[in-house]
């Protein structure tokens, strides 16, 4: 029979392989950016991201047909935003921007990164809430250059204005800001009744964020809808039948949608919303005869309208980076849309975060960081580790005892547990410690490999010359991943006393060769450290127990 601490091992090893299979990612060349169809009742767009007018049987009834309401007097006209921070276009067919690009990231062809797919609507969209009234069809008048820069504390205002005749009028003021990710819209709707917005309007930012990472299915597994709803976070990514429809009640501080590293968010400014609403699909593709599954999911804000027939709202819209250092600034929780993981882990993930961005201050590599913080693990978790070892070792020194007492009470179970606890207690040793010493390191080990999966400061983060980007797999291919598996094979064999545990000196390695080949070579990275310090520890850790007890070999 399998002894204790045998059938644990068994235990984590399937657990490893289950998390394996969770976390396990292919990489493929991505396409060219666009939007993923959403077909639904209220943010619907069609495989550009180009909102639709195909309002469910339920809202044909209301329907304002705003096609028929362009100004054909109006030609189209786009004007060009440079800040120091993105590259904006905006069109006055829709009222909005129509692309989005952040200067300082950049796609592995160095093209820079955008948060909105080629040829889409402009957004954001001003749509009926339950009704299919949108404005995307609508001709804004628009004044002023056709290119505008703004560095630093300057500032540029774009204005749109649709008089729809007989019914009312609708003003969106753009507020571009010289060294912010977000701008400012000021919304006025003049005869919201008339209109056909009734009781609620939604703004909603309609095209899908394109992905922007290589390892493609890590990063579409990552989109996800959010909304900060009376006072706590809640993530939105339940597809039913590859169609996600979501419209949570209440005072939402934000609504907002992201990718793996980026997201955006609409923030109203002084009116509280009613609520928000979620619309997304997913789709199967393959590239390089590669499936992937692919996800797209808008996200808007729903504002009352109560009896007004006139009315201005303001919002703050973030587009940018999921930077933790960026998103705070904003005072409405948006830092909470990084995935820091479970609530238990995300205090230490919070620690381990600030402990890697006080450590780049100092030595502005990753790569160095990883080191470093691994060392500093290795110090904290040190007296734990030594704990275990020399409880360990007891055990070693136990073994001929133990097995006298096995003869002796073979035939009686109750007298030998009652034996064996005696011993434990004569000789000061807890026959647990070896493991429980290790149950307080987990949550910190959880934390350090939520913040190096996830934070966007190891995204394209060079180290030496080998590995130009941390958060990508080993392009090597596998040198990390198998100087890891030679470390943890040493420090197995040198930590591993009972025999009956032999085989997992040589399974253990394996498994997390075959898990960590496909993640993040900067997790392999402080992995490969942890190991190798791990070996010196207990190097010194066996010498120390050696002279305190030399029977023990």
């Amino acid at each position: 029979m399998f002894d204790r601490n045998t059938v644990i091992a068994f235990v984590l090893i399937v657990v490893i392989f289950i998390v394996w299979q969770l976390w396990w990612v292919q990489t493929a060349p991505p396409p060219k950016p666009q939007a993923v169809p959403v077909a639904t009742d209220t943010l619907v767009t069609d495989t550009l991201g180009h909102a639709t007018s195909t309002p469910s049987e339920s809202t044909k009834i209301a329907t304002i047909d705003t096609t028929a309401i362009v100004s054909d007097t109006i030609p189209e006209r786009r004007i060009e935003i440079t800040t120091d921070l993105y590259h904006a276009i905006l069109s006055n067919r829709g009222g909005g921007i129509v692309q989005l690009q952040l200067k300082k990231y950049k796609h592995t062809d160095s093209s820079r990164v955008s948060l909105i797919p080629q040829g889409s609507q402009a957004t954001p969209t001003l749509l009926s809430y339950g009704k299919s009234f949108s404005d995307k069809n609508l001709t804004y008048s628009i004044t002023g250059d056709s290119s505008l820069q703004a560095n630093g504390a300057q500032t540029q205002i774009v204005t749109f204005t649709a008089t729809v005749a007989g019914k009312g009028q609708i003003v969106k003021e753009f507020v571009f800001y010289g060294d912010k990710y977000n701008f400012d819209v000021n919304l006025t709707i003049n005869g919201t009744q008339q209109l056909g917005l009734e009781r609620e309007y939604v703004l909603a930012w309609l095209p899908a964020i394109p992905p922007s990472e290589k390892n493609l299915i890590d990063d579409y597994s990552s989109y996800k809808g959010g909304v900060y709803l009376s006072g706590e976070m809640y993530k939105i990514d339940k597809f039913e039948q590859n169609r996600l429809k979501d419209d949570p009640s209440g005072s939402a501080q934000w609504a907002g949608s992201r990718s793996k590293y980026f997201a955006y968010a609409i923030i109203p400014k002084e009116n509280l919303s009613t609520g928000a609403s979620f619309r997304g699909e997913k789709s199967t593709e393959t590239i390089a005869g590669l499936s992937h599954e692919r996800r797209a999911i808008s996200a808007g804000i729903v504002m009352p309208l109560g009896s007004q027939d006139n009315l201005t709202n303001k919002f703050t819209i973030f587009a940018g980076p999921l930077d933790s250092r960026v998103l705070k600034t904003y005072g409405v929780n948006l830092e909470d849309f990084i995935d820091w993981g479970w609530k238990i882990i995300r205090p230490f993930s919070y620690a381990v975060y600030w402990v890697v961005y006080q450590l780049y201050r100092i030595i502005p590599n990753y790569g160095f960081v990883i080191i470093l913080a691994a060392i500093l693990m290795k110090l904290v978790t040190y007296p734990l580790t030594k704990k275990s070892l020399m409880s360990m070792q007891a055990m070693k020194r136990l073994q001929p005892k133990m097995e006298e007492l096995k003869v002796k009470f073979k035939s009686d179970p109750q007298k030998l547990n009652a034996a064996m606890m005696k011993l434990y207690k004569e000789e000061k040793v807890n026959p647990f410690g070896s493991c429980l010493l290790m149950l307080p390191q987990m949550p910190l080990m959880f934390g350090l490999y939520q913040v190096f999966r996830s934070t966007i400061e190891f995204r394209q983060a060079y180290f030496l010359g080998y590995w130009p980007d941390l958060s990508q797999p080993d392009p090597m291919p596998w040198v990390m991943p198998i100087i890891m598996t030679v470390a943890m094979f040493i420090q197995q064999k040198m930590s591993v006393t009972d025999p009956k545990q032999k085989m997992m000196v040589y399974i253990m390695p394996v498994i997390f060769f075959m898990m960590m080949k496909s993640l993040p070579v900067g997790l392999v990275l402080y992995w490969t450290c942890y190991s190798v310090l791990s070996i010196f520890e207990t190097l010194n850790i066996r010498r120390q127990t050696a002279e305190m007890n030399p029977q023990v070999k």
